[in-house]
């Protein structure tokens, strides 16, 4: 065999290897079988998909999150949209302790400081604790 074709051959089983998404939890059912003609990063390591699918996911994550199912699917690296919406103080403790990073939970419009960490997650809350801005890092 020819040091081309190897070479090849390797780029080809790298590419299936590392381009299977994940699959969806079977509590979730089945996904939108209409959407947008877009392609955007999915939430939580789901590959690529479009914007419908982005809001199937992020709703079902939500709603995991907020009835803590055993199977809920964890997003480690963020951003974590499916916060939006649920107490701050509860965000804070489930993402420190998916994550490992540091989180902090500010009253919307708090000054911050201007530098980007990736050890840190800032939630930012209205006046009733609940998370407004989709936490990120930084």
């Amino acid at each position: 065999m020819s040091k081309r074709f190897l070479i090849s051959l390797l780029t080809i089983i790298t590419t299936v290897a590392f381009s299977q998404k994940m699959e969806f939890p079977a509590h979730w059912g089945e996904p939108p079988k209409m959407e947008t003609m877009d392609l955007r990063p999915l939430p939580a390591g789901f590959g690529k998909g479009s914007s419908t699918k982005s809001a199937w996911i992020t709703k079902h994550m939500n709603e995991d999150l907020k009835a803590n199912h055993p199977e809920r699917v964890k997003n480690l690296e963020g951003p974590w949209p499916e916060y939006v919406g649920i107490k701050g103080d509860v965000a804070k403790d489930i993402l420190s302790l998916d994550t490992g990073l540091k989180v902090q939970v500010l009253r919307k419009g708090s000054p911050t400081t201007r530098d980007y960490r990736l050890d840190r997650v800032r939630i930012f809350v209205d006046e009733e604790g609940i998370v407004t801005n989709i936490p990120k890092k930084g």
